[in-house]
């Protein structure tokens, strides 16, 4: 069931459901929709038998100091009733009733756990959490091309095309402040630093945007829409703070909310590296 936006016949119903869901619902519970649709539900199918996971998150994004989607795992201690789990993740869906984690067993062994617990203040602590067996996947692996990595890198790609339809949305939500903002009835659009400040960060969603579109997807993709994302929110709080325009909303928690659905930044671009084969630092 592995799909990318470019490459399965049905790509364009994912593109427009993506479209859709940024259209019709606030960006943060579309960002949780997609997350459900595109993430939990493929990994539920292939990984998992007859697993209901209605509302679900993926607690697989977790940043930690290795930032890597393996060093978030939760360690898991098997029992007669399945697995004992302990750990803590990061939730990027405020509302989810469950959450698929990855957890660390004996040697490399990893497998997959569904836990139906909700996370408080976007945190699932599990401190010794009892996980059946019918919940617990089959062995899966983060070795490049796997299946598993190949699901979570098909679904970056949708979280990518998600980011970078929202970043362009933010430039022009810049581009309206800074022409109703006004003084002496002059409009702030016509200052060159202002314009130039907002066309930087346009032509950069532009681009990401349609190498989201394209077979440049994936990680790459989500990684240029995370900082582009990011950067949209840091100018629009420069422009807010330095010159008064009239932006709506916190731009930084935003951005914050929604990058938190992939990880964030730097550990996109941190598994992205490894998918390169550039090796770490030290």
């Amino acid at each position: 069931m592995i799909a990318t936006l470019s490459e399965h016949p049905g790509a364009a119903t994912a593109a427009e459901q993506v479209e859709s869901l940024l259209a019709s619902l606030p960006a943060v519970e579309a960002f949780a929709a997609l997350e459900h649709r595109f993430g939990v539900l493929p990994l539920a199918v292939d990984f998992f038998t007859g697993l209901d996971a209605a509302h679900g998150a993926l607690g697989l994004f977790t940043p930690t100091p290795e930032l890597t989607w393996d060093a978030a795992a939760v360690d898991g201690e098997r029992s007669a009733a399945g697995l004992l789990l302990r750990g803590e993740v990061r939730i990027a869906n405020p509302r989810s009733a469950g959450a698929i984690v990855l957890v660390r067993l004996e040697g490399a062994e990893r497998r997959l756990a569904w836990v139906e617990q909700a996370a408080v203040n976007g945190r699932l602590v599990l401190d010794g959490a009892a996980v059946p067996p019918e919940q617990v996947s089959t062995p899966v692996t983060l070795a490049l091309g796997s299946d598993f990595v190949q699901h979570l890198e098909a679904y970056a790609g949708v979280w990518a095309l998600a980011a970078a339809i929202r970043a362009r949305e933010e430039v022009h939500a810049l581009r309206r402040a800074a022409r109703i903002t006004r003084h002496r009835e002059k409009a702030f659009s016509a200052s060159q630093l202002v314009a130039l400040s907002i066309t930087e960060v346009e032509i950069e969603a532009d681009l990401t945007l349609a190498a989201a579109r394209g077979a440049a997807g994936g990680l790459r993709a989500a990684a240029a829409a995370a900082r582009c994302l990011h950067a949209a929110a840091a100018l629009a709080v420069e422009l807010r703070d330095q010159a008064g325009l009239e932006v709506a909303g916190q731009p930084h928690e935003t951005a914050r909310a929604l990058t938190a659905f992939l990880g964030g930044p730097l550990l996109i671009e941190s598994e992205l590296g490894r998918s390169l084969g550039i090796p770490e630092t030290a």
